[in-house]
């Protein structure tokens, strides 16, 4: 009894040491198709870009309203000039300007006496150098300048609303590559199955093949077809697993995520159609497709700068209010002030705004054009998406069929070869047809649900909220 419980605590011993220096299996983080496409909408670059171009357009809202508000500028000028209109004008400003400035001194009195007015006087034309330090600070008011303003802010407005349709747009032109490559993910992985079972099964026909070629009821021309077909499962084997890498590094690239990562998916996600009718389906494409709205809001902006550019044929109007302090040294002394208001109206420029004009409308003209033609590939995707989906849901039923009637026969030939009737050449063609059958079966239901994935899209219903 008491080797018994000395033996139980070396087992558990062991045990507990064993288990603690075996690696630890890490598993795989698993994703279902929401959490990937959270995880891509949150670190993907491409919706980074899209966040820029909505800043931008609001930070040029931002700069067309700011526009309606006063302009204040302060400026610190210094000067020092001989010149005698400057120099006279200095010491206006300054509040100097004397008689002695215009060579009225004693001498002068004195020899040419006051009604002298021919005299030329040295001091006005030819003054010492004089310094100015000029202190101003100006307010500029626009009152109006021919609607030029609240254009911009208009089209502004616009680009705004494209932007922001714009990333929907990018929003789900990414959740359905994501919804792509998660798709691809399970087809691979159904790829696999089948190219699994074809494997068990030529694994079966050699080991079958070489008993028949030891009992000398078949050839061993046949074991080696057998091998043959053995290796060609394995290749397809292969190459399914190697699809699957390349569907998880897809879906892996999308999310912005380590490539290094070991990530996994969940279930499928089977998609719904909102509407299964094709025109209809258009007309919703028409009325809520987020890249045709941003195209027509874009084509909208581009009217707007065609009024921004007509306002300069019209007048203009703005206030400006100015302080003004001169002395020889920096200071707020011999202070002035000016108001103005100024009112220009541009009679000729040779055709300069004419060809601003010229340039918008054909600048307009090009983005409605767009816009239209964005419409007829969308109303072409709609449709193409839809003739897809319905050869694909044919393709289904039809290699549903063809897996059963394939798997039928397969199994008449395998008796009939182990019955000595059948040649492995048979064999393998029956066996070759299933897998055939069962391969298209896989392609053809992904093809349906990437095809309702094209749908959704379309219509701007590829969004997680809404599948």
């Amino acid at each position: 009894m008491k080797h018994h419980k000395i033996l139980q605590r070396n087992l558990l011993g062991f045990l507990v040491t064993a288990s603690i220096a075996l690696p630890t299996a890490v598993q795989a983080q698993q994703y279902d198709f929401k959490a990937c496409v959270d995880t891509a909408l949150a670190q993907n670059p491409e919706m980074e870009v899209s966040a820029a171009r909505i800043n931008q357009a609001e930070a040029a809202l931002s700069k067309a309203e700011s526009s309606r508000l006063p302009q204040i500028t302060l400026s610190v000028t210094g000067s020092h000039s001989d010149n005698a209109l400057n120099v006279f004008g200095m010491k206006l400003q300054q509040r100097q300007a004397a008689l002695a400035d215009f060579g009225f001194d004693n001498n002068v009195a004195e020899q040419f006496g006051m009604g002298n007015f021919a005299h030329e006087p040295d001091s006005l034309n030819n003054p010492d150098a004089q310094s100015d330090i000029n202190s101003r600070i100006e307010v500029l008011l626009p009152v109006w300048n021919g609607g030029k303003i609240g254009s911009y802010e208009d089209q502004a407005e616009s680009m705004i609303e494209a932007a922001k349709n714009g990333d929907v747009a990018v929003q789900q032109f990414l959740t359905f590559n994501i919804y792509q490559a998660y798709e691809a993910v399970h087809a691979a992985r159904a790829y696999i199955e089948v190219a699994k079972q074809a494997q068990e099964t030529a694994d079966s026909f050699v080991k079958t093949t070489r008993n028949l070629v030891d009992q000398g009821v078949v050839v061993r021309s046949e074991f080696l077809s057998a091998k043959v077909n053995q290796s060609a499962a394995k290749s397809a084997l292969a190459k399914a697993k190697s699809e699957e890498k390349i569907a998880l590094h897809t879906l892996k690239m999308l999310m912005n995520v380590d490539p290094n990562a070991d990530v996994d998916v969940a279930d499928r996600l089977d998609l719904q159609l909102p509407i299964k009718n094709p025109e209809d389906l258009v007309m919703m494409a028409l009325a809520s497709n987020p890249q045709l709205d941003a195209k027509r809001k874009q084509a909208e902006a581009s009217t707007h700068e065609v009024r921004a550019a007509k306002s300069d044929n019209y007048p203009s109007f703005n206030m400006m209010l100015r302080q003004d302090w001169n002395d020889e040294s920096l200071s707020l002394a011999n202070s002035s002030y000016t108001v103005a208001g100024v009112l220009s109206w541009k009679i000729t420029d040779f055709g300069v705004t004419k060809g601003s004009i010229d340039m918008a409308n054909a600048a307009a003209a090009q983005k409605k054009s767009e816009a239209r033609s964005e419409e007829n590939k969308v109303r072409l995707q709609v449709l193409t998406a839809w003739n897809k989906l319905k050869a694909a849901e044919e393709q289904v039923l039809t290699n549903l069929l063809a897996v059963q009637q394939a798997n039928e026969a397969k199994d008449l030939v395998m008796k009939r070869y182990n019955n000595g009737i059948s040649t492995i050449t048979e064999l393998l063609a029956a066996n070759t047809q299933l897998d055939k059958a069962r391969a298209e079966l896989v392609s053809a239901r992904y093809e349906v649900n990437v095809q309702k994935a094209q749908l959704l899209l379309a219509t701007g219903r590829m969004d997680t909220s809404q599948l």
